[in-house]
């Protein structure tokens, strides 16, 4: 609630916070739900759900400030080899939007995995 409410001038409104309150906080109450108990096993998914959870946020930040606030981009990388490569928001997006679809698209394969793992 903190998070969301950008309660306490937004100290909690952060890459960490985010991850704690949207990936470890619920999968350790669903986990004690299912097992009524807190276990190593517990423990390791949440922590699991807090990196991946953080993954996400940072990946998703710069590219929606791209999205969202850039106006323009200018510049150009200049690699060893002399050739150069023009830079706009769009080549700077793609990496970001590419790794965000693999990590949404692994998840949901691990899922099916472990739900096959148990039938």
């Amino acid at each position: 609630m903190a998070y969301n409410l950008e309660l306490f001038g937004g100290r909690l409104h952060s890459d960490r916070w985010f991850a704690a309150s949207w990936g470890a906080f619920p999968a350790l109450t669903g986990w004690w739900v299912n097992a009524l108990h807190v276990s190593a096993e517990g423990l390791l998914v949440a922590g699991a759900c807090y990196l991946l959870s953080l993954a996400q946020r940072r990946l998703s930040t710069p590219v929606r400030e791209l999205r969202r606030r850039t106006v323009s981009v200018s510049g150009r990388q200049v690699l060893a080899d002399g050739r150069a490569i023009e830079l706009d928001a769009a080549r700077l997006a793609a990496p970001l939007d590419g790794a965000l679809r693999a990590c949404a698209c692994g998840l949901v394969v691990l899922a099916a995995g472990l739900v096959a793992a148990r039938l």
